[in-house]
């Protein structure tokens, strides 16, 4: 068994969709390579990123942790310096602003300060004996807001010992502050440093960055390149955010790492190196510049599956506007053809190739049908003298319809002579029995003979006009249809016994003396067996009208009904007469629709259509 028997018949049936289905496979394993490679390509690139973000971190908190390992060397190099004598303060005032004019940007003051090296201190009640900013000098050492660690206070293991107080605020500014005794150990230097100005300094290898330091101890941002104005918990709420927790879980001075990912930004950290340093330092970038080269690379190899894509597009194209075009194009005419349509033009053009065999064996087709069809219609029109039923027509179809013209032609002669005979002789004979039956002195006999002969001759009149209508084409007009019913309720003379309904300016485009054929039987059967008035309701539209005809009698029985809806009678099932015949030929000679409801007596629904004017 092959392949192709597993397909679906609609698959198999067409070459088209077959082609189609082996490219499109072909395309679907291409693409899910291709997506698998770009989710791995994406990932690693992504990792890449991740971790140049954090190194980004990383080398930003080692240059911190230098930094104040610098300021330590510098705090403790000054500490011993000559000019520093707390017994001569002019000396050492003078001292401390020749050295501030040297240092980094970054420092604020330098300060000295007298305490009690066997006393335990946390910072705030020593004097300020020297100080580059005057406004401290002769204050206790609280006065200048600096916020020394709770653990270590203002308290020495040595006179080369240097103590690094907590991140603080002074104002709008915030500030560390450095402090190691001098030599003997009764005085202090006190240097401070303004954070922000060293955050000035801060570096990142893209643009759009943002840097924060974050407390150990607290996961507040201390300071940052932005200048944020005093101390805030990182992201409004550290406990909701990943770096938050992190920082508040670990130990202050714990060395931590790392990044997070969010739908806006790539945030990494890292501790800042050093025994005494409680800070961890965060970068910010957003997303769509973290991760650029990964979205260049997702781009790229989308873009490369799409020219793949494209490729077998364009040999699809190529395919289907060659010979699967012209095959399709083959099918629809002969499916035009199946459908009746003969008009269908089959262009055989110059190709001498397969596809223009096909096309000259449609057209012979064609041909052969067209001519089947125009004999048939000229049967259908008695126009047995037609030159088209001289054409030459092969095979059993051509016999067929040779023997059904030569059968057609005599039966329609046979009923032609036999139509004529009744006609005539039946009309001159019930003459003949009228003029005896009105000689018989029995009156009883006599009625009962002129009336069975005026039966006889109303429906052979009947008969005549039935076949007129059916014989004419119509004439379509547009008519007044409350005109139309009252000349008939006129005609019938029953006006007063029936009750109309019309719609304003109700009119229908079709012929008028079929109209009042139509019109006549229902209404005179309505009026003859009701037993109380008739009803004619009226309505029309664009489309055509709806004419309803409702009487209250005993109703038509349905075996009157059955013969019209099977359109033929048998001995047991037949009409009583030739009414509902005329009626139901003349509403399908208008090509409309003849409806009954049997309910409390007889409603007659006749829709008829707009005949085409022209």
């Amino acid at each position: 068994m092959s392949l192709e028997s597993y397909l679906p018949d609609p698959v198999r049936s067409r070459y088209a969709l077959k082609l189609l289905g082996g490219a499109f496979l072909i395309v679907l394993v291409i693409t899910a390579l291709t997506t698998v490679t770009v989710f791995q390509v994406s990932d690693r690139v992504r990792d890449d990123q991740l971790r140049s973000v954090e190194t980004n971190a990383e080398l930003e908190a080692r240059a911190l942790g230098q930094w104040i390992d610098g300021k330590q060397q510098v705090v403790r190099t000054l500490s011993n310096h000559e000019g520093l004598t707390p017994v001569d303060e002019n000396q050492t005032e003078a001292t401390l602003r020749t050295e501030l004019g040297q240092l980094s940007p970054e420092t604020a003051s330098l300060s000295i300060v007298k305490r009690s090296p066997n006393t335990h201190s946390n910072g705030t009640s020593e004097t300020i004996v020297a100080s580059t900013d005057s406004r401290f000098v002769g204050e206790p050492l609280s006065a200048t807001d600096i916020d020394w660690k709770p653990r270590t206070g203002f308290n020495f293991d040595g006179t080369d010992d240097v103590t690094l107080s907590l991140v603080y605020t002074d104002g709008n500014r915030t500030f560390v502050a450095l402090a190691s005794p001098l030599p003997g150990g009764d005085h202090v230097l006190v240097a401070e440093y303004q954070t922000s100005v060293r955050a000035e300094r801060f570096s990142s290898s893209i643009n759009g960055t943002d840097t924060l330091v974050l407390g150990g101890y607290t996961a507040y941002v201390l300071f940052d390149e932005n200048d944020t104005n005093g101390m805030v918990p990182y992201e409004g709420d550290r406990q909701n955010t990943t770096i938050g927790r992190t920082v508040l879980r670990a130990e202050p001075t714990a060395d931590i790492h790392g990044t997070v990912l969010t739908d806006t930004e790539v945030k990494a950290y890292y501790s800042v190196p050093g025994e005494k340093v409680d800070w961890v330092v965060v970068k910010e970038v957003p997303r769509s510049k973290a991760l650029a080269v990964t979205d260049r690379v997702q781009r790229d190899l989308w873009l490369l599956v799409g020219i793949v894509m494209a490729g077998f597009l364009f040999v699809g194209a190529v395919i289907q506007l060659g010979p699967i075009r012209s095959i399709k194009r083959l099918s629809r005419q002969a499916n035009a053809i199946a459908e009746g349509d003969l008009s269908v033009d089959i262009d055989r053009g110059d190709r001498i190739d397969e596809i223009g065999e096909v096309r000259s064996a449609f057209d012979n087709t064609r041909a052969y049908i067209e001519t089947i069809t125009e004999q048939a219609e000229a049967l259908s029109r008695r126009a047995f003298d037609d030159e088209v039923l001289d054409a030459d027509v092969p095979g059993r179809v051509g016999q067929s319809v040779a023997t059904m013209h030569h059968d057609l032609q005599q039966f329609i002669t046979r009923l032609e002579v036999l139509n004529r005979i009744l006609r005539h002789n039946l009309r001159n004979q019930l003459d003949v029995i009228n003029s005896h039956a009105e000689a018989l002195d029995d009156a009883e006999h006599r009625e009962a003979i002129l009336a069975a002969t005026g039966t006889l001759a109303a429906l052979g009149t009947r008969a005549r006009h039935i076949d007129h209508l059916l014989s004419k084409e119509p004439q379509p007009t547009s008519l007044d249809l409350a005109e139309q019913i009252a000349t008939v309720l006129n005609d019938i003379d029953a006006a007063e016994a029936v009750t109309t309904t019309v719609d304003d300016d109700a009119t229908v485009v079709t012929d008028a003396e079929i109209l009042a054929t139509v019109l006549r039987a229902p209404l005179e059967n309505a009026v003859t067996h009701a037993a109380g008035e008739v009803r004619v309701t009226v309505a029309s539209d664009e489309s055509g009208c709806r004419i309803e005809i409702a009487d209250d009698g005993p109703g038509i029985p349905p075996s009157e009904l059955k013969p019209l809806t099977s359109e033929t009678e048998t001995p047991l099932q037949h009409s009583r007469g030739l009414g509902l015949w005329e009626l139901k030929w003349g509403v399908d000679k208008l090509g409309g629709d003849l409806s009954f409801r049997a309910d409390d007596g007889t409603t007659v629904v006749v829709e008829l259509p707009n005949l085409d004017s022209s």
